[in-house]
């Protein structure tokens, strides 16, 4: 068995991850021991930037855990384990962020836990808890995110991942999303929120923008937005955003199987909504 490992984490300088560099991260170091095309973290550990896995490797985490901290005189950005080529998957790892500065992001630098951008593959019998900036309105959070452009379902189901038997805890925005051209496969999961809250409309699972699959046997909790009802609206002008257990958002709903699914304390459970009606929140 050709067995090597691998260390993450230079304080200043380029990380390297096998033939993969990448940005720097925290000097408290993340390693891995691979076999094959799996690597495995050998201990619990931190990081101050994004964690890649490479092109068609595995990340087991051991059940182990990898907390996101701010780096040095600026902010954590970006996701805390990403793919860095077109297949990657992640399983039995727990991944964390802690006392992270409320900056606003955008593009690649949103705070996001495990996010697999353009990459088929599978993210499955994970914890990820606590992605969040604090009492954020920050439009970013997401604790699982799957993506692929382009945003409009020209080409349906281009990646496909499966997304099961994980457990998202106290995101800033979203537990799980899944948008563009992919086909996700959403069940099992344990999805959490932070419940009533006024400063973000939270979303449970969401699948947009022409993205397909199916949401099945998933247990959706508290997601409610109380920052602008319809009356506060008539009185002071304020946008009335709304939080789902399951948003649809400029899809077309047959091409999402929803079945099975257990919804508790969210404002509404499911939600199907375009760019033409109701805005899905801040």
């Amino acid at each position: 068995m050709n067995i090597k490992r691998f260390l993450i984490g230079v304080s200043a300088g380029a990380i390297m991850l096998g033939a993969f560099a990448g940005p720097a991260l925290a000097a408290t170091t993340c390693t891995f021991t691979t076999a094959g095309t799996t690597m495995t973290l050998d201990a619990d550990c931190t990081t101050d930037a994004t964690i890649p896995i490479p092109d068609g490797y595995t990340l087991d985490g051991a059940g182990l855990t990898i907390v996101a901290n701010d780096p040095a005189g600026n902010h954590f950005k970006g996701a805390v384990v990403a793919n860095a080529g077109s297949t990657a998957s992640v399983t039995n790892l727990t991944v964390k962020a802690s006392g992270l500065a409320n900056v606003c992001d955008g593009g690649a630098d949103r705070l996001r836990g495990i996010m697999f951008d353009g990459a088929s593959g599978s993210i499955t019998h994970n914890n990820v808890e606590d992605i969040n900036q604090g009492a954020s309105g920050c439009q970013e959070g997401n604790a699982i995110e799957f993506r692929n452009a382009p945003f409009d379902g020209t080409h349906p189901g281009t990646k496909s991942v499966t997304i099961t038997d994980n457990t998202v805890i106290n995101y800033q925005k979203t537990g799980i999303l899944a948008n563009g051209d992919v086909y996700a496969s959403i069940s099992e999961n344990s999805v959490v929120g932070v419940g009533s809250i006024n400063y973000i409309a939270q979303n449970g699972i969401q699948v947009g923008f022409g993205a397909t699959g199916s949401v099945v046997s998933n247990s959706v909790t508290d997601n409610y937005y109380t920052g602008c009802s319809n009356q506060d609206a008539a009185k002071t002008g304020c946008i009335p955003w709304v939080s789902a257990g399951l948003l649809l958002y400029d899809v077309d709903a047959n091409n999402v199987k929803k079945s099975k699914n257990i919804y508790r304390g969210n404002q509404f459970n499911m939600l199907l909504l375009t760019s033409q009606s109701i805005n899905p929140g801040p």
